[in-house]
């Protein structure tokens, strides 16, 4: 087989590309993605304007029933504050009720975004984080992760979601855009998967997390004052194969990864 320059710089500027790329480039490649096949508009269009008439609808009741009956109550209620203040408090009060019922997550942390600039930074970062993760719950159950090994793994890429989570919620946040946002974020957390499936290396990877040391058999039970040592010092513990050991048998039967190419034996050069 001819392994010429022009052969060798080909296989090296494609192993170059089996990378996984920096997390919050991830929800642009996932605007890029939908925008560039559009056998995905018409199910993502359907969708949209079930939400933009949700929103609409959400929006005209609120300020047409809600609103003037928060003004009413704050200016002859207990309050009795003067009038005008009532019509501001009951605006800014529903602004806030549009807000929730659009998306119920902010329900909690919205408060957060009352405190000047420190506030609205730990508000994107806290759900940034979490909206991350909740976007790889599917990948991980697909790999028969469990919540624990799930939660490990995350926390020990926690850098990885803030940072792809940032983004995806700054998106979110842009008017008129945060209507199309939330289908290309998910679309990018997939191609994230799809990434971290094929060129992670082995030991970072999320499947190594199915061999969580909390998953260890327990040694035998013991008396009082011998905790956490075997019964007889010539006794023998079956603990599983280490990740390494798995990886080496897995090689030696077929490739890891099977969407990765698969370098041809000696014989085959041959």
């Amino acid at each position: 087989m001819d392994y010429g320059p022009t052969r060798l710089d080909s296989l090296l500027s494609y192993r170059l590309n089996m990378v996984v790329h920096s997390p919050q480039s991830y929800p642009f490649r996932g605007i890029k993605y939908f925008l560039t096949h559009s056998q995905l508009w018409f199910h993502v269009l359907f969708g949209v304007i079930i939400m933009v008439a949700f929103t609409l609808a959400t929006i005209i009741l609120l300020f047409l029933f809600v609103f003037p009956l928060q003004a009413h109550a704050f200016h002859e209620g207990i309050t009795h504050f003067p009038e005008w203040l009532s019509w501001i408090l009951s605006f800014l009060i529903t602004i806030l009720e549009v807000a929730v019922c659009v998306n119920r997550n902010l329900y909690i942390t919205s408060p957060l975004n009352l405190i000047p600039c420190i506030g609205t930074i730990f508000y994107i970062y806290l759900n940034g984080f979490y909206y991350a993760w909740s976007l790889h719950c599917k990948y991980f159950d697909l790999l028969g992760l469990n919540f624990q090994q799930g939660k490990r793994y995350v926390h020990q890429n926690r850098s990885d979601y803030v940072r792809f989570g940032v983004v995806a919620v700054l998106l979110e946040m842009i008017p008129l855009l945060n209507f199309l946002t939330p289908v290309t974020n998910i679309i990018g957390s997939a191609l994230w998967a799809c990434d971290i499936e094929r060129f992670k290396e082995p030991l970072e990877h999320p499947r190594n997390f199915l061999l969580a040391p909390a998953e260890l058999p327990t040694t035998t039970s013991l008396p009082p004052g011998n905790y956490g040592s075997i019964k007889d010092g010539s006794e023998k513990v079956d603990y599983p194969p280490s990740y390494n050991e798995v990886i080496e048998q897995q090689a030696q039967a077929a490739n890891i990864y099977p969407t990765a190419p698969v370098e041809p034996s000696y014989q085959e050069k041959q």
